[in-house]
């Protein structure tokens, strides 16, 4: 990991109060301009700071750092409870929450938490975006779209959070500086996805292909990565059919990048080997904010010290030390692999090593068993955590990257835009590189045998290629990754693609037919918040809720 410029951290320290006022506190604001409009004597203002590149380079780093706030809770607030956990990869080992079987209400504080996170991640674009026209200290004022092009970037990475998870969520464009327009009303059909659409297209345009040695930045390639994926969700979320060649289109954009597929399926997850070639976007993690790239979280530490709900037996219920941080390292043991996960990997692919640890392999130095109190499943998550390193303090502290976008993540999409635009063989060849990389990965240091993971063929209509094909493939090389699956199922049921009620099996009989029964197509979309319906009169719930 890289070091931030000399001086930046310091600038972001000291505006990070500033950017993260969440959208209810401006309410406060309003009754309190008088106050504000006075500029203390040797202190940085608003009117003083967004002057010059230096400052906006610190700037456009709050909207990053919000991401920091979706993984590193105590709870798991966002990260696991709110996106992980309601799909058939993982499943908790006490059964019975709400978010696992669908009882989704307005009350539920995971959910809150998402929508909060992504509104302040978008206040904190558009400070930067209102605050750009007028900045006058810039050396080459010809720079200023790249700062533009970063925050629409961001902008248009939290609104797709906030579209695909509660739909027609309200819009804001710039700092709301009146009561009012605090209050917005929902967003109309299709307007979320068009801001979202237009802010990434731009980002893509003016972003720059790299940042020499300064990693974690949005480039060029992230964007049409991002744009490309949006109009896939699109086409099968509103059946718009051209906006498959529209994703064809800047997903190949995408991969035309300097990017390529790591020689070794696990490097993706290696701590060792973060920003790697076939890297596009990483939460850019660290222990302590004075070397972390996108500086503190929102919750009161360095990021490499914050606080969420872990995955691995090796805490709890396996080392017995004193656990607790971060959403992909090692902790509580809360969460199982599912059967139907485990299942789902053909035979001898070495992605299911590198995915879950599994009953009768060594546990750093402990056999790692199924029942009792490691596994109802015999698979526990390992992303994230392997290699094991017995020799980490505390043991269960990772500062390992969480990875955002990977090639094969866009090879994927790319191989079902273009099969349901009518090019199944181009289709093809996209998984058959996949699947290629995938067969030549050694576990522990042998080679799979031959035979392993063929080559799929290039036969059927678009929709049968995407139904055998691409359905399983997304699922063995991302499982357990950004959430992929819950959105993954949601946009192929709306596409007819696969029916959630019937088609897919949510874990362990019999504690998860109740999600089966609970599951209804209300659950396409979350509840909006009942603390944000109190405060803003002018929403309207989600059908359903």
């Amino acid at each position: 990991m890289v070091p931030h410029p000399n001086g930046l951290m310091a600038l972001m320290k000291k505006r990070l109060l500033a950017l993260a006022i969440p959208l209810g506190g401006l309410l406060l604001l309003a009754s309190c301009k008088g106050f504000l409009d006075t500029q203390p004597l040797g202190s940085l203002t608003d009117q003083t700071f967004y002057q010059t590149e230096k400052d906006f380079d610190a700037a456009t780093l709050g909207p990053y750092s919000t991401m920091l706030n979706l993984s590193y809770d105590q709870g798991g607030l966002g990260w696991w409870n709110g996106f992980l956990q309601p799909d058939d990869d993982i499943e908790q080992r006490d059964p019975g929450n709400n978010d696992d079987f669908f009882n989704w209400t307005p009350s539920n504080g995971d959910f809150a938490w998402v929508w909060q996170t992504a509104y302040t991640g978008i206040m904190r674009a558009n400070v930067v975006l209102d605050k750009l026209p007028g900045a006058s200290g810039f050396s080459n004022p010809a720079t200023k779209p790249r700062y533009e092009a970063e925050a629409k970037f961001m902008r248009g990475w939290w609104y797709f959070v906030l579209a695909r998870n509660f739909g027609n969520a309200p819009i804001y464009t710039t700092v709301a500086s009146t009561i009012d327009a605090t209050k917005p009303a929902n967003s109309k059909d299709g307007e979320i996805w068009d801001l979202i659409e237009s802010d990434l297209d731009f980002a893509s345009k003016n972003l720059p292909a790299n940042y020499g040695s300064e990693k974690g930045r949005a480039t060029k390639y992230t964007a049409l990565a991002l744009l490309g994926k949006v109009q896939l969700y699109r086409a099968q979320w509103f059946n718009t059919p051209a906006k498959y060649q529209a994703a064809v289109t800047n997903l190949a954009a995408a991969m035309a990048g300097p990017f390529s597929l790591t020689a070794n399926y696990g490097d993706n997850f290696d701590e060792s080997k973060e920003n790697n070639s076939e890297s596009l976007f990483e939460v850019q993690d660290t222990k302590g904010d004075n070397v972390n790239a996108w500086g503190t979280t929102d919750t009161g530490g360095a990021a490499g010290h914050a606080w969420t709900i872990l995955v691995s037996p090796s805490c709890f219920y396996g080392s017995g030390g004193g656990c607790a941080p971060k959403a992909w390292g090692e902790g509580y043991g809360t969460y199982d692999i599912t059967p139907g996960l485990a299942n789902e990997f053909e035979q001898n692919d070495p992605r299911k090593y590198y995915t879950m640890y599994s009953t009768g392999e060594d546990y750093g130095g402990t056999p790692y068993n199924q029942g009792g109190p490691w596994t109802r499943t015999g698979h526990s998550p390992a992303k994230y955590n392997r290699p094991w390193d017995p020799n980490r303090y505390p043991n269960n502290l990772s500062t390992n990257n969480l990875r955002l976008i990977r090639l094969s993540d866009v090879m994927l999409l790319l191989a079902e835009a273009k099969a349901l635009s009518g090019d199944v063989g181009g289709g093809a060849i996209l998984v058959n590189r996949v699947r290629a990389r995938a067969r030549t990965t050694p576990v522990n240091g042998v080679m799979p045998p031959a035979g392993t993971l063929p080559d799929v063929a290039a036969t059927g209509s678009g929709t049968d290629f995407v139904k055998n094909v691409i359905v399983h493939e997304r699922r063995v090389e991302l499982a357990t990754e950004d959430a992929h699956r819950y959105d993954d199922l949601v946009r192929w049921h709306k596409a007819s693609l696969l029916n959630m009620k019937t088609d897919i099996t949510w874990g362990m009989s019999p504690d998860w037919d109740q999600a089966k029964t609970n599951w209804s197509t209300k659950n396409l979309l979350k509840p909006i918040p009942q603390g944000e319906m109190d405060l803003n009169p002018n929403l309207k719930q989600n059908t359903g809720y």
